[in-house]
């Protein structure tokens, strides 16, 4: 086994739909060499069944309390808790891969090569003047520097940057952008990280991707031409053609957002 890098799997429920199976075998299929484990709540540390299930597939599990796993809120405030990440803390990196995931390929060895903090599919809206990207780090199916990640969340210094405002997306939620103009203006010295994950009101993978440069100055995130290469998400066809008619690492929520597509490359033929 790849000891540098492990694959992780939210769940949240026992049963496991046909298009959540694709997504295991494929992870089965191309991350043989990395130790996969998947993340749930501590209501099925007794369940038999839940148990047998992943002991068959050959995954790990890590048990957490079930408050983690209530809501899409909760899920947020779990994946900025440094205490998750520490768990996993004997790796370099972590593969984050929701149960709407598919890969194609394993090239890890490449992405870990780069020395990349986070990657994720890039987020593109659609409006009058047709489809643009607003930057890139999908937690769906993201790749995560742990070390980095824990320093960010044990970070007791904020970096003001302007550039850094100018980066944040239009749609920013006001509330995140003023708490962060409050800390800096103030200078406070206790764990603002801390703080901020508490008042922060968001996505976590949004946090990750534009906000946590303010805590670690040389945190690094990749670009969307670089992010193109790893995944896709929403507008595959659209992706597709940015990126030079060329297939991604992997792909998140491919049922959700046109499934014709990737039904088209073969990539979902057999479920």
């Amino acid at each position: 086994m790849n000891s540098h890098l492990v694959v992780v799997t939210p769940i949240y429920k026992k049963d496991i739909s046909k298009d959540e199976h694709l997504s295991i075998k494929s992870s089965l299929l191309h991350l043989k060499a990395y130790d996969k484990v998947i993340i749930a709540p501590n209501k099925f540390m007794n369940d038999e069944e839940f148990l047998m299930i992943w002991k068959n597939y050959g995954y790990k599990i890590v048990f957490f309390n079930d408050k983690h796993f209530v809501s899409a809120e909760a899920y947020n405030k779990f994946m900025m808790n440094k205490e998750f990440y520490k768990v996993f803390e004997k790796y370099e990196y972590m593969l984050m891969y929701q149960l709407d995931v598919l890969v194609f390929s394993d090239s890890l060895d490449y992405w870990m090569s780069k020395q990349i903090d986070y990657v994720g599919a890039p987020w593109i809206i659609e409006d009058e003047d047709g489809k643009r990207f607003q930057g890139a780090g999908n937690g769906g199916l993201s790749l995560r520097n742990i070390q980095t990640f824990i320093k960010v969340l044990e970070s007791k210094k904020l970096f003001d940057k302007k550039d850094k405002f100018t980066r944040l997306p239009l749609n920013s939620k006001f509330r995140n952008i003023c708490i962060l103009w409050i800390l800096l203006r103030y200078n406070l010295s206790r764990n603002l990280v801390s703080l901020y994950r508490v008042l922060y009101n968001g996505q976590e993978d949004r946090f990750w991707a534009f906000y946590a440069t303010f805590f670690v100055k040389d945190f690094k995130v990749a670009t969307v031409k670089e992010s193109l290469l790893f995944a896709f998400e929403r507008y595959p066809e659209f992706c597709f053609e940015q990126n030079g008619h060329v297939l991604p690492f992997g792909v998140h929520a491919w049922e959700r957002y046109n499934p014709l597509f990737w039904e088209k490359y073969q990539v979902v033929a057999s479920k």
